[in-house]
């Protein structure tokens, strides 16, 4: 009974946010001209849903399943003309996690200082914005894979997705450029150890619509005070990559991206193996524009290549992914996808997914 009454408290209270929010956006607009809070600038609400439908070919998992893959609300507000304050939760999957909270302070084009849980400067494809959406699921696993993907390993590692820290950022002329420094233990949790995470991200725009991207994560990892010949050191990852295209927009899209570095942690101080991850990524917006309620088609592919371990023979895994996206406003998009993993030895996997996506 207690744990029903638990999840209870904690559906009622997301639901509870949920219904604050919709009563904000539901003020009619003659009302809306004249509410003012006092060093309140401008609020806005913005929110992201995305049901899907997917099958697996894996043994042992339901064949199909129907799931609420993001369910996002968030309320970012500005002040004095240089402070911006950002608080997103997701209710999809049965639970309700706090994704980003941070305070942003733009001093200057120059000096951007963000405080808070926010995602970490690595891997170009994980920092797409949910509401503009990627052009394809990042993982790409059927479910029930266990196989590495380019973009699940930086994950796995640590170098990538949310935690909480500090980021500087600033843009000098066609140069970007980011550093910081995070708990590195992961978002929603506290620091667990005297290991810390820094990292730095230069983009550069090159040729026209082209951006050079260069990346580097650095944690330092402890070792478990019960393993005696083990030791804390640091451990490296680097990214390069090139990109063009921007989401919704038609033209052609393309992402070139390497991932190398330091693997996970073992228990002998000279044995810290390699990673590799390659990925290729091509899609093309094309518009309509004499379909109803279909705005542009958007063909894609990819191509990825994991070897999560260098020690380790055969553990590579190749990841193929072709599909289409179906734009029915510049907001709304529905996502066919086929994605097949192969291993360098055993069975390889194949997933089909069809998933909407309305962000604003």
């Amino acid at each position: 009974m207690s744990c029903i009454t638990w999840g209870s408290r904690r559906i009622r209270r997301g639901l509870s946010l949920a219904g604050a929010a919709i009563l904000v956006c539901t003020v009619p607009p003659a009302a809306a001209q004249v509410v003012h809070v006092a060093g309140i600038d401008s609020a806005r609400i913005r929110a992201v849903v995305q049901p899907r439908f997917d099958t697996t070919s894996v043994d042992g998992q339901p064949d199909t399943q129907a799931e609420l893959r993001r369910a996002r609300l968030m309320l970012r507000v500005y002040s004095g003309g240089w402070i911006r304050g950002d608080i997103e939760a997701d209710f999809a999957r049965g639970s309700v996690q706090l994704t980003d909270g941070f305070v942003l302070l733009e001093f200057d084009p120059r000096v951007q200082i963000r405080l808070g849980q926010f995602k970490k400067p690595f891997d170009t494809l994980m920092l797409a914005d949910g509401r503009e959406g990627a052009v394809v699921e990042r993982d790409g696993l059927p479910r029930g894979v266990t196989l590495p993907t380019p973009n699940l390993v930086g994950r796995l590692f640590g170098y990538s997705n949310r935690d909480l820290g500090a980021e500087w950022r600033g843009r000098f002329g066609r140069t970007t450029l980011i550093g910081g420094f995070w708990n590195g233990t992961g978002a929603n949790r506290q620091e667990e150890d005297d290991g810390k995470q820094v990292g730095a991200r230069a983009e550069v725009a090159v040729l026209e619509g082209w951006r050079a991207i260069a990346a580097w994560a650095g944690i330092r990892r402890t070792a478990p005070e019960d393993e005696p010949r083990a030791e804390s050191r640091w451990s490296n990852a680097f990214e390069l990559a090139a990109t063009t295209g921007r989401p919704h927009e038609p033209g052609l899209k393309v992402l070139l991206q390497a991932m190398f570095g330091d693997g996970a942690l073992r228990l002998e101080a000279d044995d810290q193996p390699g990673f590799l991850a390659l990925q290729v990524l091509v899609a093309h917006f094309l518009p309509v524009h004499r379909v109803p309620h279909l705005i542009g088609v958007e063909p894609i592919g990819r191509w990825g290549w994991t070897d999560p371990d260098d020690d380790t023979v055969e553990d590579e895994a190749t990841l193929w992914t072709g599909g289409i996206n179906l734009f029915h406003h510049p907001r709304l998009k529905t996502m066919i996808q086929v994605d097949h993993v192969a291993p360098a030895e055993g069975d390889a996997e194949t997933a089909l997914r069809f998933q909407s996506s309305l962000g604003f």
